[in-house]
């Protein structure tokens, strides 16, 4: 009986009358966890990249002034907005980040340093930091405010030397465009993320793990299709009060100050008609991704887009002719780009792909592919 009198470690043992009570698990040392970016910093990089490069891509600014001017509005953002703006006043944080670039740039053009478009070239930026107030950190239940060195200071910093190498490099070319200082700057990221990654001996990459994911794409259904041709008409309505706007802006008021207000009117505009159409529609077309989930930023960008447009033609009105094509470009640009987004992250769910190109370098690509075509319509259409 004394064979059987002192089991230990055996299934039926209970844990009082184990010998070992704590078992160490073995851990890979080797073995390290990759270094992801916080989904709300990941989105700053990008639109912040997005504006550099615009602005960079115009003859008539000084080289030092993006770096200057988008550094000073940063700043002043986070030493004030960035402590008390939470996600129900993400539109309104939206609504100040373009004043004060609008400020910037118009103090800026008075001084010889920027072209008077300058200003509206930098609202993806300011979306950026609009994100920054509406999406909480990765893991979080809670919001939190940013941390200024993490999820502020270093994805500027990046994307600050990213777009300066693409503006170097795109001076190899006969003309600067957007989409070759983009993809230069592209380019940059994903070979300093793989430099990083070798020397740290961690894997380093520029994006956010949920950016990597596609567990929320909705199944594929009639009503996805019902909810993406909802919001490319309310992308159309907006674009068409906007361009309203700016023509009897430049009518009644005149070139001059029509160039001070036209980008914070047109980003106070589509902001009121965005969250109401936001307010009043069905859960479901809400948060879709196919929907309005991000239809503030898709008519930030298309009413900035028409600002530009207007801007460009300070001494007179354009051509109602003309404005109506860069109407027409903007819808159709938005409905290319929100529809191949929605078809390529269903597809890339059976794709094999590089670590450093996966996330938010890949959508960065495609938006540079985008901007091509979209410049090819302008330096080809009269007027444009």
């Amino acid at each position: 009986m004394g064979l059987f009198s002192n089991k230990y470690n055996t299934p039926f043992d209970n844990e009082d009358m184990r010998r070992v009570r704590h078992v160490t698990k073995p851990q890979a040392t080797h073995i390290k966890a990759t270094g992801y970016m916080s989904t709300r910093s990941a989105l700053f990089l990008g639109y912040a990249l997005i504006s550099l490069c615009m602005v960079y891509s115009t003859g008539n600014n000084a080289i030092w002034w993006p770096a200057a001017c988008s550094a000073a509005v940063l700043l002043v953002w986070s030493l004030t907005l960035r402590f008390f703006m939470r996600p129900k006043l993400s539109a309104l944080s939206f609504i100040l980040t373009a004043l004060l670039f609008t400020a910037a740039a118009e103090a800026s053009y008075r001084m010889g340093w920027c072209s008077p478009a300058a200003g509206a070239l930098f609202i993806p930026m300011a979306i950026s930091m609009m994100s920054l107030s509406r999406f909480k950190a990765d893991d979080e239940d809670d919001f939190s405010v940013p941390d200024f060195t993490d999820e502020v200071f270093k994805p500027y910093f990046l994307a600050l030397l990213a777009s300066s190498f693409g503006f170097l490099a795109s001076g190899l070319f006969e003309k600067r465009y957007i989409f070759t200082i983009l993809l230069a700057a592209i380019a940059f990221l994903i070979l300093f993320s793989w430099g990083l990654s070798k020397i740290s001996g961690t894997p380093k990459l520029i994006t956010s793990r949920s950016l990597t994911e596609f567990w929320d794409i909705p199944v594929a259904d009639f009503q996805e299709v019902r909810r993406f041709a909802f919001s490319r008409a309310a992308f159309a309505i907006v674009m068409l009060v906007i361009a309203s706007l700016l023509f009897a802006l430049w009518v009644l008021v005149g070139g001059s100050y029509a160039r001070m207000i036209s980008v914070p009117a047109a980003a106070l505009v589509q902001t009121l008609i965005s969250v109401s159409l936001l307010s009043f529609a069905r859960s479901g077309i809400r948060k879709s991704i196919f929907g309005l989930r991000y239809f503030v930023s898709e008519t930030a960008i298309g009413a900035q887009f028409l600002a530009v447009f207007f801007l460009a033609h300070q001494d007179h009105v354009p051509a109602v002719f003309t404005i109506i094509i860069a109407v027409v470009l903007a819808i159709l640009t938005d409905t290319m780009l929100t529809g191949l987004l929605s078809v390529i992250r269903r597809r890339l769910i059976f794709v094999t792909k590089s670590r450093f190109l996966d996330g938010l370098p890949f959508y960065l690509i495609l938006t540079a592919l985008i901007c091509m075509i979209v410049e090819t319509c302008l330096y080809s259409l009269t007027g444009l």
